[in-house]
């Protein structure tokens, strides 16, 4: 039966997150940003198996595992199934082995994208039927990057992460490559760096700004902020501009960093190039991988 077979019984991809623009405003009185974000996944992530077991069990392998926290209820994923359970939707022991590929604190939303693979799974393998508007109100309870994770596609990012709309017809890069300077960035920090030197004011930009194009070529306003904690990020970037092919048009947004960092991208048009690219940034003495946007589950 099912549950004595020691082989895990559902495979899932869950992608890594990528901020290809991001303004954040000052903080609200509440304590929470304001924020406009391009957000795109790749076929790179971390992958989640899934069977049953006698009780929730938590296993963890790949590169980046020893970077995590190993306790079982403070993983995301296990949250997740908590969650469900606690909105009456009946979830047996599961056992859930997590291959972690994507940098811990590097920017790409692992985490994130672990708990919202796991909400998406369930939601499959137990016929709960439930919308994506319900997963997204019980993923926030969770996690504020959680919701934009149960896409698979280009999305607008808005509000505290909880507004989300599909992008149509996105003029964006099919290749991506991703490269992290071997730190573990706390966003917390990069936060309270960023408010120490933001203004009161909103920027004009951000009251009612809903032009893709225009926030496509903007720039991740975390950046600086981020580079005065960790320079080994504006390292990293000056490495990449230096190696970008010189023959392509090296446009800001093409090279910055995700989310609140470390990681960092560069966007090609064809996978020659970007797997080059790549090997070059990997003899530079990063980590780096090469890989493509998704536009589904």
């Amino acid at each position: 039966m099912f549950i004595s077979n020691p082989q895990y019984n559902f495979r899932y991809l869950a992608p890594a997150k990528v901020n290809l623009s991001l303004q954040i405003a000052r903080k609200r009185p509440d304590g929470y940003h304001e924020l406009a974000s391009i957000v795109g996944f790749t076929e790179f992530g971390d992958s989640l198996a899934i069977k049953l077991s006698d009780t929730d069990q938590l296993a963890l392998c790949g590169e980046f595992s020893a970077d995590i926290d190993t306790k079982t209820s403070e993983n995301l994923a296990m949250k997740a199934i908590k969650t469900l359970r606690e909105h009456n939707h009946h979830i047996p022991p599961l056992g859930i082995k997590i291959d972690k590929q994507i940098p811990v604190g590097g920017g790409l939303g692992g985490g994130s994208s672990n708990a919202a693979t796991t909400f998406l799974a369930l939601n499959e393998i137990f016929n709960l039927n439930l919308s994506k508007t319900n997963l997204e109100n019980m993923a926030l309870k969770i996690g504020a990057d959680i919701p934009v994770c149960l896409y698979r596609d280009f999305v607008f990012m808005r509000g505290v992460g909880d507004r989300i709309t599909k992008i149509s017809n996105a003029r964006i890069s099919n290749y991506i490559v991703l490269a992290n300077p071997n730190s573990i960035v706390s966003t917390s920090k990069v936060f309270e760096e960023f408010d120490k030197n933001t203004s009161g004011e909103d920027t004009g930009w951000f009251k009612g700004n809903t032009d893709t194009t225009q926030l496509l070529t903007g720039s991740n306003n975390l950046q600086e902020s981020a580079i005065k904690i960790y320079p080994e990020i504006g390292i990293l970037l000056n490495t990449m501009k230096t190696l970008y092919p010189k023959s392509r048009n090296t446009e800001q947004h093409s090279i910055q960093m995700s989310g609140s960092g470390a990681s960092c991208f560069a966007l090609f048009e064809d996978k020659k190039n970007a797997d080059m690219f790549c090997r070059k940034i990997q003899q530079a003495g990063y980590w780096s991988v090469s890989t493509k946007f998704i536009s589904n589950f």
